[in-house]
């Protein structure tokens, strides 16, 4: 019978230098650089969306109605009350300064400058009869023949008199003006516009009874919401031309802005002052205002490009060679109504031809970080 012979099983070798190398080598393998590089983690580069700045032009719209009205004019009235008996002017009188153009009856102003008159020939008569006594008396006394108390009040009865002849001539005067109150008079040239009262009309002292323009110097007035004003430009000239017959135009700056609005309907009232008007633009007719300016290059932005700090306006502007953003302040035009964030901006200034300006994800930038953005560019709007 054969046998087979089977191999032994001899225990393996152990080797402590093999042990030590098997043990270090996830460490050295660790250790050991990856393909030739640092393994320094890599700067984080944010997509973004963006235009460049390039020249459009832009012209603001917007019209307001308004009325032409006189630069100065004057609410003119009696300086006493009374009942008007007579008016010589309507609207649309010319009128020069000096002319009469109203009356009150004068029947009780003259009654009393009657009784003011009598009043001063009465002191009179008792002057002259005063300095008479006080003259005798003044002798009397120096011939030894009066007592200093009778010479003492005959010059306090003279002085007396005097006073009131110098009062009851005041008393004259005021009546004879009284007299003359009941006359309306212009103190100006111009043209009758309104008319506050009718003959036999019991008025007060004060009460326009006529209003008087001076033609010559005319505005326009229009009511301007807020809005409307914040987003005008300084010193605007302003286009003012004949409602239904805009080739009857004039062109003015404003001179006058109400500080407070009104109550009602929240406007404020501005006035312009208009370079030689035309003369189809008379007084009451109805206008409309417009910003006259020719069309300007501006920069326009979606409202996804702005962001803002401390107050101020800014957005991101690409350096195109070395793939970084910097923080740009801008300035730009208030829009009118509500602010909508998505609506376009108009920038007046902070931006030149050919800045790219990051429209979209502006909140997570920060100054120099690297950016890629796409190189076909889209323009917007710029001076």
């Amino acid at each position: 019978m054969t046998r087979i012979a089977r191999p032994t099983t001899r225990p393996p070798t152990t080797n402590p230098l093999l042990i030590a190398l098997l043990a270090l080598a996830p460490v050295l393998a660790a250790c050991q650089p990856q393909g030739g590089h640092h393994a320094d983690a890599a700067p984080v580069i944010r997509p973004v969306r963006t235009i460049t700045v390039e020249p459009v032009t832009f012209r603001m719209g917007g019209s307001a109605t308004g009325t032409i009205e006189a630069r100065a004019d004057a609410d003119l009235g009696f300086r006493i009350a009374g009942k008007l008996v007579e008016r010589k002017v309507d609207v649309g009188s010319l009128v020069k300064a000096g002319d009469v153009l109203a009356r009150l009856d004068d029947q009780d102003q003259r009654n009393a400058l009657r009784t003011a008159e009598a009043n001063l020939a009465s002191a009179q008569a008792d002057q002259v009869q005063a300095r008479n006594e006080e003259s005798r008396k003044r002798e009397l006394l120096a011939n030894g023949n009066a007592p200093q108390a009778q010479y003492d009040a005959a010059l306090l009865a003279m002085r007396t008199a005097d006073a009131k002849v110098v009062a009851t001539q005041a008393a004259l005067q005021s009546a004879r003006d009284r007299v003359g109150y009941t006359e309306l008079r212009a103190d100006r040239d111009g043209v009758v516009t309104t008319i506050g009262a009718e003959p036999g009309q019991v008025v007060e002292a004060g009460q326009m009874v006529v209003r008087v323009a001076q033609p010559e110097e005319r505005e326009a007035v229009f009511n301007v919401a807020e809005t409307g004003i914040r987003a005008a430009p300084k010193d605007p000239v302003i286009e003012v031309s004949l409602a239904g017959a805009p080739d009857i135009a004039a062109v003015g700056r404003v001179r006058e802005i109400s500080p407070q609005a009104d109550p009602v309907t929240r406007t404020h009232t501005v006035r312009i002052a208009l370079d030689n008007p035309p003369d189809a633009l008379r007084l009451g007719a109805t206008v409309v205002g417009r910003l006259k300016q020719p069309p300007a290059p501006v920069v326009e932005l979606p409202g996804t490009a702005l962001f803002e700090e401390a107050g101020r306006s800014f957005v991101w502007v690409v350096d195109p060679k070395a793939q970084i953003v910097r923080r740009q302040p801008v300035v730009i035009r208030p829009r009118d109504g509500a602010r909508d964030t998505d609506g376009p901006v108009i920038v007046t200034e902070g931006l030149t031809r050919g800045d790219i300006v990051v429209t979209a994800g502006v909140h997570s930038l920060s100054d120099g970080q690297r950016v890629r953005y796409n190189q076909k560019i889209e323009t917007a709007a710029a001076p």
